[in-house]
Order: structure tokens, then sequence, then C-alpha cells
């Protein structure tokens, strides 16, 4: 596939989730939760995405009332759930963070949180530090930024996390 055809399909799937989360948030539910991977490269579907998915699922499913839950089908970002919650979203958004953070390979990982009004709870409205490289303990920002790694180093670590996942 050419790049520019798969920059359009992304920018397409980009704009489906935001449709979806524009319904999810309609909804009224106090906190709704938006569960994707972070993984680098255009392809998102690698060995062990599915396993690290299902394994937020499960961390996510015992640690929170979750009300609702959709999983939506994996495209050309991977995979996708929406989850709905009866609680104060930055109670939400710490439990989530706490799974983020549990493992090495939960920096994979991307849970945002949004309260009933639509706005995104992040971690600087926590006074909590930004999510971390995935090659270094620098913020992510910063080396995205400056282009401290190239891509080769950043899948490269993305694999390593993976691997945990491979059967």
């Amino acid at each position: 596939m050419s790049s520019e055809k798969l920059r359009n399909e992304i920018l397409a799937a980009r704009d489906r989730r935001q449709v979806l989360l524009e319904g999810y948030l309609a909804q009224g539910y106090p906190a709704t939760i938006v569960l994707s991977l972070n993984i680098p490269g255009p392809d998102k579907i690698l060995p062990g995405v599915d396993g690290l998915f299902s394994w937020a699922l499960r961390c996510l499913d015992e640690m929170l009332p979750i009300v609702r839950k959709d999983h939506q089908p994996d495209g050309v970002l991977g995979p996708l759930c929406f989850m709905m919650l009866e609680l104060e979203p930055s109670e939400v958004k710490q439990r989530c963070m706490a799974v983020e953070t549990a493992q090495s390979f939960g920096r994979l990982l991307d849970i945002d949180v949004y309260d009933g009004n639509g706005r995104q709870v992040d971690r600087g409205s926590l006074g909590v530090a930004p999510r971390r490289c995935l090659v270094c303990n620098l913020p992510a920002t910063e080396c995205i930024r400056l282009g401290r790694h190239t891509i080769q180093e950043v899948i490269k670590k993305t694999d390593e996390y993976l691997a945990h996942f491979r059967y």
C-alpha cells in the first residue's frame, strides 16, 4: 500500500473514532474511557497486540465498575474500546494511570478519560508528570518533537514490550 493511501486511511479512521467518541459522550455518563494502543509505525496490528489489549481490558474490568463497554472491530489504528462509568472522572483517570504504569509494557497503552462534558482529563490536570518516552526516561512529547530516537529504535522497544504477549 502506498504511503499516501495509508495516510488517508489513518486520517479517515481517526475521523471515524472521533464520531464514535462524540456519540458515546452524548450518552451523558460522568466518565468515559477510550482504550487504544500507542503502537508506533504504520502497522498497528503486530503479534502481541491482542494479548496486550486483552490484558488492559481485564485490568480495567477488575479495577473499575464499568456500566457499559463497547469493543470496536480492529481497524487500521488497531483495537479500540469505549467504556462508560458512573464515577468521578479524576478518580477514573488515576486508576487508568495505575494500569498504564503497572508494567513496563503498559507504556504502549493509551487510556483516555473524558468527563460528562466531553473534556479530556489529562495528567497535567491531576498534577502528574507527562508520559515518558518509549526508549528513554525523558518526556515523550519532548523526544518526539526533537526527534531524539529513530523510528527503528522506537519500533524495536515496542517489539520488546509486545514480546510479553506472544505465545
